[in-house]
C-alpha cells in the first residue's frame, strides 16, 4: 500500500481530473449493481485501449463535493470491494495483471483509494457472462456477434493476410514475384513449392494447396480484382481545409486510384502524392499553396498505412490533400499494445499482417526495414522542419480506422511552452497559458486554443457549469494517469 501525504502526488492528480473519459472512470462502492458495472467497464477498457478505474472517489461531473470530501474510499463498503476482487476472476479469458489493484492511503482523511489499471487486450476479446463490451468516450457498449467478428479483424486478433484465397498460382508468377525470389536467393522453379515452403501458401481442409491473401497482395499485378476485398489507394485533393459536397464538391479534379502489388503500390503512391504536394493547390486568391511537409514523413505515413492496414475490411486507403494538411486514412485499428497515446514510443508486441511484413522487407529495395522506424521518422521529420507533430484519429472517432494528419503549418513558439507545461501538469487554462507563453490578451490565447483543438493537438474540457473561465485543455495524446 502506498501512503499519500494530503493533496500531493497521486491523490491531487486524481482529484484534478475534471471528467471521465474513454480511459478513466470513477466509482464509489455504493449501490446493488456497482460491482457488475465495474466488471463491465474493466472488460470494455481491456477490449479498447486499456485504462484506469478509480475506486473510492466519486464522479467529478456528478458531485458537488470538493477536494478531499470527494473521497469515500474502499472503507465505504469493504464487502463490495472483496466481491469485486472475486468477480474479476470470472472475466474470460482471465486478466491476471489486474488481480492486485494499487492501494493509496490518504492520511488526512484516513481513506484508501484503489486504482485498477486495465491493460489493453492484445490477442483476443475479453467477456463477462458471455458478453463482449467496448469502451465509448464515456460509458460502455455491448457488441453484437457480427460486431465482434468485424472488430476482431480491425484490432488484429484475426489475421486477414494469412487467410487462404481461391486465386490461380499462375496469376502470381509475375515479375514482382521473381524480384522477390531473386532478392531472397530462393532456388526452385515451381511457384507452388516456393510459396508453400515460405508460408505464403497452405493446404486447406480438403488438402488443396491455396495461396494466402498476403501472396496475392505481394505478387499479383491486380490484387484488388482477384479477391473480395479492396486494396488500392485513393488520392483526393481539395480546395480549402475541409470536404464540402453540399452543392459543388470542392475536389480538385477526379480522385485517382493507385493499384498493383504492394511494393509498387507504395512506390507509385509516394511518387504521385509527392508530385501533387510539390505542385501545390491554387487558392481562390490566385496564389499557390506550397507544402513544407517533409517528403520522408509523407512516405512513412503511406508505407505504414499499406503495411499495417486491415485487409479484411472492404475499403481502400484514402489520401486526402487539403490546403493546410494531408490526411492518410487506413482501415483497421491500432493492433496489439499500440494506442494513439504510445505510438512511436513503444514497439508493437506483434504485427497485424505478419506475413506481409516478413516478406515485403526481403525485396531488393524494401519500403520498410521492420525496425519500428516509420512513426519515429515521421515525428522526427516534422519536428526538424518545425511543424506540428503527426496527429492520430481513431476509435471512437472512427469505428474501424486510423487516420494520421500531417499539418502544413510552422508551429508557434507558444505551442512549445504550452506543451511543456502540459507534459508536467496535465491540464491548463487560459490564464496559466498566458503566464507560460507570454501572450497578454485572453482572446488571443483563446484563438490559439481553438486552433490547436481543431487540429487535434489539444482536447477541450468544458465544465458542466458552462463557465468559460473554468475551461481547461489537455494534450490529445496523453493519458490522465500515465504516459504509457
Amino acid at each position: 500500500m502506498l501512503y499519500n501525504d494530503s493533496m500531493l502526488s497521486i491523490t491531487k492528480l486524481l482529484l484534478d481530473i475534471p471528467e471521465e473519459t474513454q480511459n478513466i472512470e470513477f466509482k464509489e462502492l455504493a449501490g446493488d449493481k456497482v460491482v457488475a458495472k465495474i466488471i463491465e467497464t474493466i472488460v470494455a477498457m481491456a477490449n479498447t485501449d486499456g485504462g484506469q478505474i478509480v475506486i473510492g472517489i466519486d464522479d467529478p461531473e456528478k458531485t458537488k463535493k470538493k477536494n478531499l470530501a470527494r473521497i469515500s474510499g474502499i472503507e465505504l463498503n469493504k464487502e463490495l470491494f472483496d466481491e469485486l476482487m472475486r468477480k474479476i476472476q470470472l472475466i474470460v479469458p482471465p486478466l491476471s495483471d489486474i488481480a492486485k489493484p494499487q492501494l493509496i492511503l490518504e492520511k488526512e482523511c484516513a481513506k484508501t483509494i484503489a486504482i485498477i489499471r486495465v491493460p489493453k487486450a492484445t490477442n483476443c476479446f475479453h467477456s463477462i457472462n458471455n458478453y463482449v463490451y467496448v469502451r465509448l468516450q464515456k460509458g460502455n457498449k455491448r457488441l453484437t456477434p457480427q460486431e465482434v467478428i468485424k472488430l476482431s479483424y480491425a484490432k488484429g486478433f484475426e489475421k486477414a493476410d494469412k487467410e487462404l484465397v481461391k486465386v490461380d498460382f499462375e496469376l502470381l508468377d509475375t515479375l514482382t514475384y521473381h524480384d522477390w525470389k531473386t532478392g531472397r536467393n530462393i532456388v526452385g522453379s515451381n511457384i507452388k513449392d516456393v510459396l508453400y515452403k515460405t508460408g505464403l501458401a497452405r493446404k486447406n481442409s480438403s488438402n488443396k494447396l491455396l495461396p494466402t491473401r498476403a501472396a496475392v497482395l505481394l505478387f499479383a499485378d491486380h490484387p484488388t480484382n482477384l479477391m473480395e476485398t479492396k486494396c488500392t489507394i485513393r488520392i483526393l485533393q481539395y480546395t480549402g481545409t475541409f470536404e464540402d459536397y453540399q452543392k459543388v464538391p470542392n475536389l480538385v479534379g477526379k480522385p485517382e486510384t493507385i493499384e498493383g502489388p504492394l511494393i509498387h503500390l507504395i512506390a507509385k503512391a509516394h511518387e504521385r502524392v509527392l508530385t501533387l504536394l510539390r505542385s501545390g493547390i491554387e487558392l481562390q486568391s490566385g496564389f499557390i499553396t506550397k507544402y513544407q511537409i517533409p517528403e520522408r514523413a509523407v512516405k512513412e505515413a503511406i508505407t505504414n498505412a499499406v503495411i499495417h492496414r486491415d485487409y479484411h475490411i472492404k475499403r481502400d486507403i484514402e489520401v486526402k490533400i487539403f490546403e493546410d494538411r494531408i490526411e492518410i486514412k487506413s482501415p483497421g485499428l491500432f493492433p496489439y499494445n499500440i494506442t494513439k497515446n504510445n505510438i512511436g514510443r513503444v514497439r508493437s508486441d506483434g504485427y497485424r499482417n505478419d506475413l506481409i511484413v516478413k516478406h515485403l522487407r526481403e525485396f531488393p529495395q524494401p519500403p520498410n526495414l521492420d525496425q519500428n522506424e516509420g512513426v519515429k521518422a515521421m515525428q522526427n521529420e516534422m519536428q526538424t522542419s518545425n511543424l506540428y507533430p503527426p496527429i492520430y484519429w481513431t476509435y471512437p472517432t472512427y469505428d474501424d480506422s486510423v487516420e494520421v494528419g500531417l499539418f502544413n503549418e510552422v508551429r508557434l513558439s507558444e505551442w512549445e511552452k504550452v506543451r511543456d507545461f502540459l507534459l508536467k501538469n496535465k491540464y491548463i487554462n487560459n490564464k496559466q497559458a498566458r503566464a507560460v507563453s507570454g501572450v497578454i490578451q485572453a482572446y488571443k490565447m483563446s484563438s490559439m486554443f481553438n486552433k490547436w483543438t481543431s487540429q487535434g493537438l489539444l482536447i477541450k474540457i468544458q465544465p458542466t457549469s458552462g463557465a468559460k473561465r473554468n475551461t481547461r485543455y489537455k494534450l490529445a495524446n496523453q493519458d490522465e494517469l500515465n504516459d504509457d
